[in-house]
């Protein structure tokens, strides 16, 4: 859980302190202090991880935040801790009326730098150290409370959906249908086919080594047209992927920077995506998808959120998948990212 640390919560800034060898003393003052912002990721009494600087406030009244540290407990890191300490770090600032925010880190600190450049970060300076600059969006980041945060369920002002499934399934068509209606709800919608952005070749190794080159280009790609989308406006995206593992799903959300992610498996019945995959396909690659239809059966796994069947209108598929993921009130009523007539 990710907790913004208040006032009265001098304790748990101190534990957070102990835990990360800082000088203690200063705790309440620094608390105390109205530019002080602080966070703490717990769980179970146990903390393994802390973020914690200042909004600055400038003499043309506009403001920034300046981020002094980001730690994880080094038995915590890759799961995402960072990455939520950072957003909630700069979503309390961006609620406070700050525009920018900065951070200073090591040079050779390649697992920081990767993670401030996945979330914007443009590079200001380079030498034994390096400065990142951070550009915020009061309406593109999630409010903040004590005691919650983006690994405690707190939404998202962006949300993506992914649809996956089979080759032939219809996932890129009930993708496009799904952006339709939300575009059509005057929603900034962007829809992304995957397989497009690995349009590369031919590749460099051949085997399993090859098809990761593959997944690994889709994601990169992603979060790079997802970062030019999100700056042009878009706090809706639809894509088509192909998910067939949790750590593959984990891949795309990080791709994602910003988004409450939902996964949507489309299924069908047999012989209606093999005549799909006829009218679409030809040759070795026809063959190919034949035969992973007939190896593995569409059956649910922990990669989805849920599972629609592909059997009606792309229109009306659409339609439900928008019901099951709990966007119905998106398309009914009116929203800020309405674009002007």
């Amino acid at each position: 859980m990710i907790s913004r640390v208040a006032a009265a919560d001098v304790r748990l800034l101190e534990r957070a302190m102990d835990t990360f060898g800082a000088m203690p003393g200063g705790g309440r003052a620094f608390l105390e202090s109205p530019s002080a912002l602080a966070f703490v990721a717990s769980q179970a009494g146990e903390i393994f991880g802390w973020s914690w600087g200042y909004h600055l406030i400038r003499p043309d009244t506009s403001s920034m935040l300046y981020l002094h540290q980001l730690e994880v407990a080094q038995e915590h890191r890759r799961r995402g801790i960072g990455r939520a300490l950072l957003q909630a770090f700069m979503s309390a600032g961006a609620q406070a009326g700050a525009a920018r925010m900065f951070l200073t880190t090591g040079e050779a600190n390649a697992p920081a730098r990767a993670l401030y450049e996945s979330l914007g970060g443009g590079l200001a300076a380079q030498g034994p150290t390096v400065s990142y600059w951070f550009r915020l969006y009061p309406d593109a980041t999630a409010s903040v409370r004590p005691g919650s945060g983006p690994e405690a369920g707190q939404p998202s002002a962006c949300q993506a959906l992914l649809l996956t499934g089979a080759a032939g399934v219809g996932k890129s068509t009930v993708a496009d249908a799904v952006g339709r209606q939300l575009a059509g709800a005057g929603h900034v919608t962007a829809v992304v086919d995957t397989d497009m952005l690995a349009q590369f070749g031919p590749p460099p190794n051949v085997g399993p080594a090859g098809g990761r080159l593959y997944d690994e280009l889709k994601c990169v790609n992603l979060a790079s047209v997802w970062t030019n989308f999100r700056a042009a406006g878009a706090r809706f995206l639809v894509a088509a992927a192909v998910i067939d593992s949790v750590a593959q799903r984990e891949r795309y959300v990080r791709s994602l920077s910003g988004c409450d992610v939902r996964v949507v498996r489309l299924i069908a019945d047999v012989d209606t995506v093999r005549i799909r995959l006829r009218q679409r396909d030809t040759g070795p690659k026809l063959e190919q998808h034949l035969r992973t239809l007939d190896e593995h059966s569409p059956t649910a796994s922990s990669v989805e959120d849920f599972t629609v069947t592909n059997d009606r209108t792309p229109a009306e598929v659409a339609a439900g998948i928008l019901v099951r993921a709990g966007w119905t009130g998106q398309v009914d009523r009116p929203t800020a990212d309405r674009t002007p007539p």
